[in-house]
């Protein structure tokens, strides 16, 4: 933690608290938390907020009592002892009636609040041991020629409304998306789903236009960015997709099969209660969650959250620079972390830190460019100075998890052929010149008299990289300089998924327990169709096109993974070299976020100790936390 964020973490009062989230609007006084004691009470009046009432829904300028809660808001008050409270924003929450997970920037919907809350999905995963969880879905069947997929839905799941969840649900969902090219995922279901089969209301088959026999695992079990949520026919039917929104409390909208509804949103926070109607508790199947509301907040920038931590006003949602964490650890002890000691005390993610090179257009067009650029970095130095050695060094495009392993080291001949990780300015300089540049009087490289300046983008979350790696580019003669985009990150995405950023800082994330998941990426299906057009998919950006790349790649679709079948590691093996080769991209290290749980007010969060699940709470399966932490009994 740096010397000027550390005496806000320690002396920001409750008051500068109330101040900076500022979360309710003068219409919507009805207060959501009581006071200390597990039995409700009213809420306080402005002059006296209270811990619990100041971390979730401060009152407003007029007393609660004189502003009655909107129509279909929260109807009780609810002690902070039975609230997991996240954080929700900066400083407000991002379209917070919008609960259209399809929509324009839907996967961040989904990945906030909606997959903790009101969406399940056919399965969860547990990515530290490779358990298939039957959610939604009691199983599933991959064909013998891997072109359909038999699945058998769960008995006795329900819709929120009561209306049964059924087989006709998913088709009328994969074939809408199928068919509506501008929603997320559409593209995926394009290529992949000829229709889907219903046998009766528990049993459907997908068939798809190529054999694949990962999709059901790919898209419905395992991936943990795009998990597919099924929606009701009985709501979404005749609505424009790309417009809905899903959101009218009055109709009891939006409607999901998870334990828990929306009672009341807004800029200043998303309210969630425990729906004690839940299938998963009606059938047996579940016990219900012992939080009673999920609320969601603005929090402020990342100073003020771990403020907000340290004092007990947040719960989960937070991610600290290890140096931060140690500093917060300090001054309270119940802020915990996925493993018990440093320095590398978070868990990988299967992403990975990387430099992305728009191969086709621009500078980095030329390989030799970008084999120039790789050996103008040293990749532990990036690590130990823009994460504190929390992470580690990688050069292939897979994670550390124990499933990438065997393979990691089937490349090992590879990567000692190629050597991804030498930075050497000789070659640097070799490289260069057989592209045709030379130094100019001011060091830096330079063709026909124009010195290169190459469009160097860095994603928002990913700051601490984009000095170390600028500074490393310039000092080999690269005239380079990183654009941060610290709030917003909709112009970065937009100048890498258009091809018009020439360099740029993104985390990649695929492979979990295959190498297929990120070396598919490059399959030039991806690419934009023209430069300032969007390419398909948020991570595959390095525009690279190769058919014989491309034939690999597809091979590999029609074949289920194993380090002991050759004919799978051979194919492997070849696109592993021609990425090493071409430099289609630059695995920088593993992503190992330090993502913190606060355990004062609840424990049994998933850790290195206690790992049922990954500890990423953007992922679908941290909704099987949600339903198994318990109450500190903490006042």
């Amino acid at each position: 933690m740096s010397k000027e964020t550390e005496p806000v973490v320690r002396t920001m009062s409750r008051r500068e608290f109330l101040r900076l989230v500022g979360l309710v609007a003068a219409a919507s006084g009805a207060a959501l938390f009581a006071g200390c004691s597990p039995a409700t009470t009213p809420a306080p009046q402005v002059e006296a907020p209270t811990a619990t009432t100041a971390a979730a829904k401060p009152p407003t300028d007029a007393p609660a009592a004189e502003a009655p809660a909107p129509a279909g808001g929260p109807k009780q008050d609810v002690a902070r002892q039975d609230t997991l409270i996240h954080y929700g924003g900066d400083t407000e929450v991002l379209e917070p009636t919008n609960f259209n997970p399809y929509s324009l920037g839907g996967l961040g919907r989904i990945r906030g609040a909606l997959n903790k809350t009101i969406f399940e999905f056919l399965y969860y995963y547990n990515h530290n041991d490779g358990a298939e969880i039957p959610w939604l879905a009691d199983s599933y069947k991959v064909s013998d020629d891997s072109a359909s997929v038999a699945v058998t839905l769960r008995m006795g799941v329900t819709w929120s409304d009561g209306k049964s969840f059924t087989a006709n649900d998913v088709k009328f969902t994969l074939e809408k998306l199928r068919d509506t090219p501008e929603l997320a995922f559409a593209s995926d279901m394009k290529e992949w789903v000829k229709d889907v089969t219903v046998s009766d209301d528990l049993h459907f088959t997908i068939n798809l236009n190529k054999p694949n026999p990962r999709f059901f695992y790919f898209y419905f079990v395992e991936n943990s960015e795009i998990h597919i949520p099924i929606l009701p026919k009985h709501i979404w039917d005749g609505q424009d997709w790309t417009q809905f929104q899903n959101y009218d409390l009055a109709k009891g909208w939006p409607v999901g099969t998870g334990p828990f509804k929306l009672v009341e949103a807004s800029p200043q926070g998303q309210f969630f209660d425990r729906d004690d109607n839940w299938w998963g508790v009606k059938t047996g199947f579940q016990k219900p969650s012992k939080v009673k509301r999920q609320a969601f907040l603005p929090l402020g920038a990342s100073a003020a959250q771990i403020a907000h931590m340290i004092s007990n006003e947040v719960d989960v949602d937070i991610t600290m620079q290890p140096g931060e964490f140690v500093a917060a650890t300090s001054q309270n002890p119940e802020l915990k972390t996925w493993n018990e000691q440093g320095p590398a005390w978070g868990a990988p993610d299967a992403c990975l830190f990387t430099l992305g090179l728009n191969t086709k257009w621009g500078p980095m067009s030329d390989v030799h460019v970008r084999r120039a650029v790789q050996a103008a970095l040293n990749r532990q130095q990036i690590v130990d100075l823009a994460y504190e050695g929390s992470t580690v060094p990688l050069v292939l495009p897979f994670s550390t998890y124990g499933g990438l392993e065997p393979y990691r080291k089937l490349c090992d001949d590879l990567v000692e052929k190629y050597k991804p990780d030498n930075q050497d300015q000789k070659l640097v300089e070799t490289e260069m010149q057989t592209a045709g540049y030379q130094k100019d009087g001011d060091g830096f490289w330079a063709k026909d008299g124009t010195r290169m300046q190459p469009v160097f983008h860095c994603a928002c979350w990913l700051g601490p990289l984009a000095p170390v790696i600028e500074k490393q580019l310039r000092d080999a003669g690269f005239d380079v300089t990183a654009k941060l985009t610290p709030t917003d990150c909709n112009p970065f995405f937009q100048a890498v998924q258009q091809g018009m950023a020439d360099i740029w800082i993104i985390v990649h994330c695929g492979s979990s327990r295959e190498p297929w998941g990120t070396l598919q990426h490059y399959h030039s299906k991806f690419n934009s169709p023209e430069q300032g057009k969007t390419d398909p998919y948020i991570w595959a950006n390095s525009q690279y096109s190769n058919p014989e790349y491309d034939a690999l790649i597809d091979q590999l679709d029609k074949i289920l993974p194993s380090p002991t079948d050759k004919t799978y590691t051979d194919l492997v093996r070849q696109c592993v070299e021609i990425y090493l080769r071409d430099v289609v991209e630059i695995t920088l290290s593993e992503e190992r976020w330090v993502r913190v749980y606060n355990n004062h007010y609840w424990k049994g969060w998933p850790s290195a100790s206690n790992p049922y699940v990954a500890p990423y709470a953007l992922w679908a399966a941290i909704m099987l936390a949600v339903l198994r932490i318990e109450p500190t009994g903490a006042a």
